[in-house]
């Protein structure tokens, strides 16, 4: 970290890296005239970890999870994003491309730094420690979060196919924090759907239980 040299392919790095954030999403923000980066993305997950962290009962490493999500997306600084519902020959090369572009950027990072990135991203895309688990959750939570957050004029039917089917995903269980944050955006992205009548275009099974949900909420409180 002392010589020049050392320091110039830092700068090198954060000058690719950066590009992460004129790398835009599918997911739109509040402000309906723009849609959110990965780097924004990335910032968000790190947000809902770090409030999060005092209500899960599991034991995690804390410092371990922020790392992971601030660096999962950071291929993209050189792929660019592409929509989990998209069926390509893009997406099929995802993986293979992400390794690439990891390795390029990290080309000139001092030994240590590089081996660590590497080793956060394997650990990531292999799901199988809690830390990567905890992460894994937290970025496919964000998504339909992000969705909620934004004008429902800007959702196309992807989004509308793609809303609420989360929730019975094996991710939403690793902790009672993160199953109740996930029943709190669906109810959130319930009632944006059903006030902006659009619930119509949905999945059926969605539909059904939005419907069931919306009944029984609308039952209540007639009855108080």
């Amino acid at each position: 970290m002392k010589n020049t040299q050392t320091i110039s392919n830092l700068l090198q790095f954060y000058i690719e890296a950066e590009k992460l954030k004129a790398t835009l999403r599918h997911s739109w923000t509040s402000d309906t005239t723009r849609q959110e980066s990965t780097a924004e993305h990335s910032w968000m997950l790190s947000l809902i970890a770090i409030t999060l962290f005092e209500h899960l009962k599991i034991k995690i490493d804390q410092l371990k999870v922020l790392k992971l999500v601030i660096i999962h997306d950071l291929a993209e600084a050189v792929t660019g994003d592409i929509p989990a519902f998209e069926v390509s020959e893009r997406m099929k090369a995802k993986k293979q491309n992400e390794k690439l572009a990891l390795k390029k950027l990290a080309r000139n990072l001092p030994s240590k730094t590089k081996k660590e990135l590497f080793a956060l991203n394997a650990e990531y895309e292999a799901k199988e420690t809690l830390e990567a688990k905890m992460a894994q959750a937290l970025d496919k939570l964000e998504a339909p979060l992000q969705h909620a957050i934004a004008g429902i004029e800007t959702w196309d039917q992807n989004d509308f196919n793609y809303s609420g089917t989360y929730r019975k995903y094996d991710f939403v269980k690793i902790d009672e924090a993160i199953i109740a944050l996930t029943e709190e955006i669906s109810t959130f992205s319930r009632k944006k759907i059903t006030e902006a009548n659009q619930l119509h275009r949905l999945k059926e099974e969605v539909r059904i239980l939005y419907e069931e949900l919306n009944a029984k909420e609308k039952n209540l409180n007639f009855k108080l």
